[in-house]
């Protein structure tokens, strides 16, 4: 049986405006490097969709909801999070999760 865990996790869907999918990738990668020693942060990784050119996913897991609230209200860097808002057509769509473990997710 698994344990209760305060990780937060989040798959996040952001759609760029027409031809902006690259970009858009590209200014979420800053971002991430912008997360590598970030405290909290386990797992940020930018994907993109094979059919659909302007579509990026995000797969976040984060020590406990505060860490990522710190991180993603800071300017993560270089770029900022109004970078990639000025890149979407619309909001991005999130679904929130409780990580309970697996390959590459450090143990709690």
């Amino acid at each position: 049986m698994s344990r209760p865990s305060s990780r937060v996790g989040r798959y996040v869907r952001m759609v760029a405006q027409p031809g902006q999918g690259p970009a858009l990738a590209d200014t979420l990668l800053r971002v991430a490097d912008g997360l590598r020693d970030a405290p909290g942060c386990e797992l940020y990784i930018v994907n993109t969709s094979p059919d659909e050119a302007d579509t990026v996913w995000v797969t976040e897991v984060w020590a406990d909801e505060a860490a990522s609230d710190r991180a993603l209200s800071g300017e993560l860097g270089e770029v900022g999070i109004g970078d990639v808002l000025g890149l979407l057509a619309g909001p991005p769509e999130l679904v929130d999760l409780t990580p309970l473990g697996g390959a590459g997710l450090p143990r709690q």
